[in-house]
């Protein structure tokens, strides 16, 4: 299995594992492929798994039927770049970089500790990314805590920075990464990955990896990313 493979199956094992932990989420197996409701009201909110090989067109469009059948919306369609045109009545609504850099590592501008006070949690990371309070209780709640370990970073004792790891004996997943709008452009959002990529290495892993933007693979690369596929999301016309 390549690098690129391994990092797709990753993805769909988080997913999996996010969206069965609490009520208000689901994952059901339609026609062969995975669907994930993670629980809210967002495009993104219902993702159709399509990323472990060459995607079935037939497959794909029962599902969405399924979806449609059941009053829910459609899903976002996950598949590898190098799959798209597989399916090529589906538009790309959304692409996904997928960074990888070796565990490890050291920083001094953040107090980095793991929490498990959710409350706190959520209320940096909601000010970090910017959205709205009940997003972020759906997004993080208490069966979150522990599969994925949730940091927080302080400078001068006061919270600055917020991060999640999934860590596995190869690969970590880290997402969440986020610094408070009045504390960007310190360097601190590279602390906190540096942060991410020793507690993954503290915990067995070898590789750290990411979902990213398009326009922030160029920071990724330069704090010793690699950019190894992309994800896209679909959705049916």
């Amino acid at each position: 299995m390549t690098l690129a493979e391994r990092l797709a199956a990753d993805y769909c094992d988080w997913l999996r594992a996010y969206g069965s932990r609490t009520d208000g989420r689901f994952v059901a197996e339609v026609d062969g492929l995975t669907l994930v409701s993670i629980g809210v009201d967002e495009p993104w909110g219902l993702q159709l798994l399509a990323m472990s090989s060459r995607p079935d067109h037939g497959a794909v469009d029962g599902a969405v039927a399924w979806c449609r059948g059941r009053g829910l919306r459609d899903p976002l369609v996950m598949v590898r770049a190098a799959e798209r045109e597989a399916l090529p009545a589906y538009g790309v609504v959304d692409e996904l970089p997928a960074l990888v850099a070796p565990a490890g590592g050291s920083q001094e501008l953040l107090d980095v500790q793991v929490t498990d006070d959710v409350e706190h949690f959520r209320l940096v990371y909601a000010a970090a990314f910017g959205m709205p309070a009940d997003l972020a209780a759906a997004l993080v709640t208490v069966s979150d805590v522990g599969p994925h370990r949730h940091l927080i970073g302080r400078v001068d004792d006061r919270v600055v920075a917020c991060a999640q790891v999934r860590a596995g004996p190869e690969l970590a997943y880290v997402n969440g990464v986020g610094v408070l709008p009045a504390d960007r452009g310190r360097g601190l959002g590279e602390a906190m990955m540096t942060a991410c990529r020793a507690d993954a290495a503290a915990r067995g892993s070898e590789l750290v990896w990411l979902s990213a933007s398009p326009a922030s693979v160029g920071f990724y690369e330069a704090i010793g990313f690699e950019l190894v596929d992309a994800h896209l999301a679909l959705a049916a016309s």
